[in-house]
């Protein structure tokens, strides 16, 4: 954070309020800088960021079948934009799309490289107890037995990270986890 120290102007001896006066000098005014972030935690910012939005994106292309599958490519990359892709044909093929948003309940990063391609690996703890998917006729298509909070691994990648350190992230991969849920699910 950086601080600004705001100074008196100085007093040329012309105040009439105060003849023969000298203004009391004044201290330099100091500023204090934070140690600017490295570039593992820009990439660990810029990748948890993407997470998030990941999340957002794919939920907001499910529940409206007029939005573009491309929607995806802005958000998803290699494996993972297939299978997003996939799952989005098949269930506007079937009449399906969802309501509701999944939540991320929590987000830790859990490693960052910043070798060609920067690569940030990040569990999400995701709850879907809100989200339905529901066919034409307004009925729901969930199972019962559906896990409603989970944990996800999501392998996220920034081919253009020498020249896009916080916009070139995307969500490339993922895999479940068998973690005991996230408290305040």
């Amino acid at each position: 954070m950086l601080l600004v120290a705001v100074t008196a102007c100085a007093d040329d001896g012309n105040d009439p309020a105060a003849p023969g006066t000298t203004a009391p000098s004044t201290p330099a005014p100091t500023t204090s800088s934070s140690t600017p972030p490295s570039e593992s935690e820009i990439a660990s910012e810029a990748a948890s960021a993407m997470v998030r939005q990941y999340f957002e994106t794919v939920s907001q292309v499910r529940q409206d079948p007029k939005r573009p599958a491309s929607d995806l490519d802005a958000v998803a990359s290699s494996a993972q934009l297939l299978a997003q892709k996939n799952l989005l044909k098949r269930q506007r093929a079937d009449g399906l799309h969802q309501t509701g948003m999944t939540k991320v309940v929590k987000l830790s990063v859990q490693s960052v490289s910043l070798d060609d391609p920067a690569t940030a690996v990040v569990d999400v703890c995701w709850d879907v107890s809100g989200v339905d998917v529901i066919d034409r006729s307004g009925k729901s298509v969930v199972s019962p037995e559906r896990k409603d909070v989970g944990w996800t691994r999501f392998t996220v990648t920034n081919g253009k990270w020498k020249t896009a350190p916080t916009d070139g992230w995307r969500v490339s991969g993922g895999s479940d986890l068998e973690k005991e849920p996230c408290a305040g699910s």
